[in-house]
């Protein structure tokens, strides 16, 4: 089925005309959710074996329904949900839910292959699916309670657990849900399509996607590029990022979960905000919904508590937000209107209590702070439990509030410090005020600094072209470990894509001596062991070796070290020495089942894995973007000068890394694993080096070396 037919047939379902509700009580609870919603169209009951459900007549098969069904609800047993589909298809139906378990999650590909097949031209969602909730316009394909109420706009939510999604129902904090999803085991439907076809409702403001893995890197890609460019934010909870988590995952829907840090990477590059927690999650969709992305990072905190003030600005600034002091020539007015010393108006601003419990003393000092130049204003309010936010001095300061927020043109939020300290009533006004209620004050303030970074990245990507385009390659099937390339053929390989290497000569152990006195000394020599990737760990390289008598000790020195081990070298490596490294890098390249090859930049040297101070980036890339992430390292920060000490030569390093990731991606197909470490940097101007490399290629296209084993595999730490 075409990608334009497939989201024909599931607008179909997302509101139709006719339903049917397939199966026993399951489907029963269907019907009575769709008139529980308030559904208005026809509702059709299909189950042999009984005359009546939910107050209807039941017929006998998808045969003999009145017309043709826009969508259904299939709630029988697994193994009798292909011919029901199929049923579906050869009537035309638009398409269905099939609420069953039993498929692919427990390991019978089988039957859901043949459920896939059966379906046709119908829009499958599921298998082991919950369904749809559409709050806009009162569809419930859906055999359970939910919490959710009609809404005329708000947010989406895209699960791949069904308990999630009704538990997102079962919120408290006012989400406005506009429609829940639950994929299950996307077997043709996958997130991607849910995401594009809710881009086409201008209803929906934000979108949120709980994820537990991917199957398909590019539609995805291809759905968060468009949500992108018609600026409707994705917020992201994606599970997994632990081994427990992630094992837990693959069970569940059997998807790959990826590597955590390449699912970072991903996010990042599609300009998709990710969120650690549900009420992170949820509340970023919250604001999102009523406030839209944020216009820049600078808050306004207003509290009548220094010990919330301090708070507040500690959990700002974690969050990637400012908080720039009032313009001199505001503090009078403030400390005016607040009834504070001058000396007391700053940002966080304790406005103190000497205006509660007046609406119209608080709306005048609330709007002075309004107007003092922040993107963003905050009132930090809880209400206590006996109060229902209707009336008294903490709702008198909510109306002072909204009020001054409807006189000014800063956008405002209230935020409470506990999540459970904001009542329904007050939630409702802030709402009807168009100021967003946010709840909890870490996952407030998080929701916030995801509501100004939205905008920057989003800014960032459409400036430079748009987000990641897809893999570069390497994606279907896993390359099998096959061979290794030495380092004398990893970095010949390499410099033939033009990565710098040192001037060097492979030789017997008599040549090594003359060898180094052509290359001119110091010289590093090095032995060249099959199976052994850590040459300096087994004691295999020496280093700043000058003169002929001291490279023919070190030779000797190494192998009798290697004897010990049971090794012997027949080749030896000899190369120039760089005598002036500012920074060492790691550059590296892992696969990943989901985006193929990435590359993986950061802090090098013999203490890389111990440090794990490495950023990914998805292939194919760009000079800035590796820049970006070099800088983001201890070792990108070396290279900057950092505390006055001497700047490496952060172009070099850059066009360095650019020629591994162009390797890469020519060789997506059959590249296994790359490293090069340490890639040395030189002072600004002089160039970068690469002093190590290794590359390890699926099948037998290896020359002079052994086959790829653990002793191979050199460890390149990816970015948590």
């Amino acid at each position: 089925m075409s990608h334009a037919s497939r989201k024909e047939q599931l607008q179909r379902v997302l509101r139709p005309r006719h339903v049917a509700v397939i199966g026993g009580d399951a489907a029963e609870e269907a019907a009575r959710q769709l008139d529980g919603i308030g559904f208005t169209g026809e509702v059709w009951p299909v189950n042999p074996r009984r005359s009546a459900m939910a107050g209807r007549t039941c017929f006998s098969g998808v045969a003999t329904l009145p017309e043709v069904p826009d969508a259904a609800l299939v709630a029988t047993p697994a193994e009798a949900c292909p011919d029901v589909f199929a049923a579906l298809n050869a009537r035309g139906a638009g398409g269905g839910v099939c609420f069953a378990a039993g498929f692919r999650e427990e390991g019978d590909d089988a039957l859901q292959r043949a459920l896939v097949d059966a379906a046709g031209d119908c829009a499958l969602l599921g298998p082991n699916c919950h369904g749809i909730l559409n709050y806009l316009d009162g569809v419930a394909l859906w055999p359970d309670e939910h919490g959710g109420e009609r809404v005329d706009a708000g947010v989406a939510v895209i699960s791949q657990s069904g308990n999630i999604a009704l538990n997102a129902t079962f919120e408290q904090r006012g989400v406005p849900l506009a429609c829940v999803i639950g994929t299950g085991n996307q077997a043709q439907l996958e997130i991607a399509d849910f995401i594009d076809a809710l881009l086409d409702d201008p209803r929906v403001s934000a979108i949120g996607l709980f994820i537990e893995g991917l199957d398909d890197a590019a539609r995805f890609a291809a759905a968060a590029t468009r949500a992108l460019q018609q600026g409707v934010p994705l917020v992201a909870l994606k599970v997994g990022a632990s081994e427990a988590g992630s094992r837990a995952s693959m069970s569940h829907t059997a998807v790959l979960t990826g590597s955590d840090a390449v699912f970072d990477a991903l996010f990042e590059s599609l300009g998709i905000v990710r969120a650690r927690t549900l009420a992170e999650w949820l509340e970023t969709l919250k604001l999102f919904a009523v406030n839209g992305p944020l216009a820049g990072p600078a808050v306004l905190s207003l509290s009548c508590s220094g010990g919330e003030a301090a708070l507040m600005g500690d959990l700002l600034a974690a969050a990637g937000l400012t908080l720039p002091a009032p313009p001199a020539e505001r503090v009078p007015a403030l400390a005016e209107a607040f009834r504070i010393p001058p000396a007391s108006v700053g940002n966080p601003l304790d406005y103190n209590t000497r205006i509660w419990g007046d609406a119209v003393a608080c709306a005048r000092g609330f709007e002075a702070a309004l107007a003092t130049g922040a993107d963003t204003g905050v009132l930090l309010l809880d209400f206590p439990p006996s109060d229902d936010g209707t009336a008294g001095n903490w709702r008198a300061a909510l109306d002072g509030y909204l009020a001054a927020a409807g006189r000014g043109n800063t956008p405002a939020v209230v935020l409470s410090t506990l999540p459970e300290a904001l009542p329904d009533a007050a939630r409702g006004a802030c709402f009807a005020a168009g100021v967003a209620p946010l709840q909890g004050l870490a996952e407030g303030c998080r929701a916030l600094g995801h509501a100004s970074r939205y905008a920057t990245l989003r800014g960032h990507l459409l400036a430079r072209g748009g987000p990641w385009p897809g893999p570069a390659g390497g994606v279907s099937a896993g390359v099998q470990p096959g061979t290794a390339l030495d380092e004398s053929a990893s970095k010949a390989t390499l410099a033939a894509r033009g990565l710098p290497v040192p001037q060097g000569e492979v030789c017997r152990e008599e040549a090594v001596a003359e060898a180094a006195a052509r290359i001119g000394y110091p010289v590093v020599i090095k032995a060249l062991v099959p199976d052994l990737a850590h040459k300096s760990d087994a004691g295999a390289v020496a280093v700043n070796v000058a003169g002929a008598v001291a490279a023919r000790s070190a030779v000797t020195g190494m192998r009798e070290r290697l004897a010990h081990q049971g090794l012997h070298a027949e080749r030896w490596l000899v190369e120039g020495m760089v005598t002036d490294a500012v920074a060492e890098l790691i550059v590296g390249v892992k696969r990943d089942p989901l985006v193929g090859p990435v590359l993986v930049v950061g802090s090098g040297g013999v203490l890389a894995e111990l440090m794990a101070d490495v950023r990914t980036v998805l292939l194919p890339t760009s000079a800035a973007q590796v820049r970006e992430a070099l800088e983001s390292t201890g070792a990108g920060q070396q290279m900057l000068g950092f505390r006055g000490g001497e700047a490496g030569d952060m172009a070099a390093a850059v066009t360095a890394c650019l020629s591994v990731a162009d390797y890469a991606v020519a060789e997506a197909d059959r590249l296994v694993e790359l490293d090069v470490n340490p890639l040395i940097v030189r002072p600004a101007g002089r160039g970068a080096v690469a002093a190590d490399a290794l590359i390890a290629l699926g099948g037998d296209d290896a020359d002079g070396t052994g086959p790829v084993t653990g002793a191979h595999r050199r460890s390149c730490p990816v970015s948590g």
